[in-house]
């Protein structure tokens, strides 16, 4: 096997399990992949490019290593590398800068998504959101950048990653609800038609990761002729993605504060 930058990690770790202490000594978060579900739902999404922003690091410095295991590895050229400087070097305008560090808010084991999207909708267009975090939040800016956002990362120490966000004034995208397809189907015509065969689960209290890990699983194993009733806190946002893709729909009700209703359904 021949592992390039664009190489999965589910690929990798495949082909050879020893690759996730390989990856582990990258970024000790990169350690869950033991788990099979954690490694089924999260390796197939980041690649080795990503993987070396999460942890700080080089591609050539991860092929270097998964090399020494026996992999045959595909090394970026030194124009690539010079090409990824020149982009992670870029300056944005940090003179109008909010400042949101969401590493309290990782240690009660909450997702800050909601937080940074929060703060991003109280802000001006003339102003820069500053992350401070551990770590580079590849999936979160992946779809930033949908949405319109450019980004900046700075590394001022070993353990801390400002990650600065503006909107781009030549890329602004009309945000679309996560769920448009099912606007004209409501929780209440949901709660109607699938009465009697609802398969129900409470979420409410568990850490992250495992409220998406735990309706993931779910899924999977409930029969064709049932649906997914769940009690979450919140809107889950990288969960909405992943039901697509699976071929899942779901409307949603929000009661009251840290208390959301799901009804997930695929007919």
């Amino acid at each position: 096997m021949i592992v390039s930058k664009t190489t999965k990690i589910s690929e990798i770790i495949n082909e050879d399990k020893n690759a996730i202490d390989v990856i582990a000594s990258v970024n000790k978060n990169f350690k869950k992949l033991e788990n099979p579900f954690l490694r089924k739902l999260f390796a197939p999404r980041v690649n080795i490019k990503d993987a070396a922003k999460i942890g700080g690091t080089s591609v050539n410095i991860i092929l270097n290593k998964l090399k020494a295991i026996g992999f045959n590895v595909e090394y970026i050229s030194e124009e690539d590398i010079e090409n990824t400087n020149i982009k992670n070097n870029m300056t944005m305008n940090k003179e109008n800068t909010v400042t949101l560090d969401v590493r309290p808010i990782l240690k009660t084991g909450t997702d800050p998504y909601h937080a940074i999207m929060e703060t991003l909708k109280t802000m001006n267009e003339n102003e820069t959101l500053l992350i401070i975090n551990t770590f580079e939040p590849v999936p979160l800016l992946n779809k930033l950048k949908s949405q319109g956002y450019e980004y900046e990362v700075e590394r001022p120490d070993e353990n801390t990653v400002y990650t600065y966000l503006s909107k781009n004034e030549n890329n602004k995208e009309s945000e679309q609800t996560e769920n448009e397809d099912n606007s004209e189907f409501t929780f209440e015509d949901a709660e109607k038609k699938y009465a009697g065969r609802m398969h129900e689960i409470d979420v409410r209290d568990l850490e992250m990761p495992m409220p998406m890990v735990t309706i993931l699983e779910e899924i999977e194993k409930i029969s064709d002729d049932k649906v997914l009733y769940v009690h979450h806190k919140r809107l889950p946002q990288y969960l909405l993605p992943e039901l697509k893709t699976r071929g899942w729909k779901y409307v949603n009700k929000e009661v009251d504060k840290d208390n959301m209703k799901f009804i997930i359904y695929k007919n």
